[in-house]
């Protein structure tokens, strides 16, 4: 008989965060700790020192949503119909969030460090 699909390996070749994945089971309320509040995700401390202004900070977030519309767009062109409508409404409000950085990014004086 024709078996379409390969077997598994017999080990797992990745290691799992187990906080990570007691989250993602809890935000789902699943798994045996269903009851317990998500665990909330912080930033590295490397990464909030490097947000000095709150300009940097818009920017960052900018780039994010950048990256976001492209993978929005890339996925709306693989699909169609109703599909289709929901991932470019997701490119839409992705677009709509930078217009709304745009704007706060043009009222900030420019900022001349020392």
């Amino acid at each position: 008989m024709f078996k379409p699909t390969p077997n598994p390996p017999a080990t797992p070749s990745t290691n799992i965060d187990a906080r990570l994945a007691d989250r993602a089971l809890s935000h789902y309320n699943l798994g045996p700790k269903a009851i317990s509040k998500p665990v909330p995700i912080t930033p590295p401390s490397n990464q909030l020192s490097a947000l000095a202004t709150q300009e940097d900070a818009l920017v960052n977030a900018y780039s994010l949503l950048q990256s976001a519309a492209a993978t929005a767009y890339e996925n709306a062109d693989n699909q169609t119909g109703a599909n289709r409508k929901v991932a470019m409404g997701v490119v839409h409000l992705i677009e709509m969030a930078q217009v709304w950085i745009d704007a706060v990014l043009d009222k900030q004086p420019a900022s001349i460090g020392g």
